[in-house]
């Protein structure tokens, strides 16, 4: 019986230590905007590697959130519809199933969309016009909607 108690008890103390550590990566978390691609760029943060290199040439708007030290990124820009092929060239070709995918973005990082937090719905997503991809180089997931012009990725969660 005393040693069912204290396994529950250091089952319980990981799992406590472990969602510390999870929160605290969210609390390390910086974001940047930019106003083009070339500002991106000036301020490092392609060749940081927070940003994935190859992003349409006109692209603007631009938001990249990372956590320092870690491969943990999410981005998130808008790209003029002439300059499409210049983003699905980063792509697979083939569209990926959002079912099972996730995201787990920091909650510091305020302008991520609610639709694109944690477990990823299929159906909504597609309603919404996003379609999911995996980029041919690094380890990023793509959320595109062509229609508007925006594109999201962020780095695949590794276990």
């Amino acid at each position: 019986m005393v040693q069912n108690v204290v396994s529950v008890r250091l089952i319980l103390s990981s799992f406590l230590a472990a969602s510390l550590l999870a929160a605290c990566s969210g609390i390390k978390a910086q974001t940047n905007s930019f106003a083009t691609l070339d500002e991106a760029r000036l301020a490092g943060a392609i060749t940081d590697g927070r940003m994935p290199q190859g992003l349409p040439p006109g692209s603007h708007d631009i938001r990249e959130g990372h956590v320092p030290g870690t491969p943990q990124r999410w981005g998130l820009f808008e790209y003029p519809h002439e300059e499409e092929a210049s983003l699905r060239g980063l792509l697979q070709a083939n569209e990926i199933s959002a079912d099972g995918q996730r995201c787990e973005v920091p909650a510091r990082i305020e302008w991520w969309p609610r639709i694109l937090r944690g477990q990823l719905d299929e159906p909504q997503l597609a309603a919404t016009g996003i379609r999911m991809y995996r980029a041919k180089e690094g380890n990023l997931l793509f959320a595109v909607n062509w229609n508007q012009g925006r594109a999201y990725y962020w780095s695949q969660v590794t276990e």
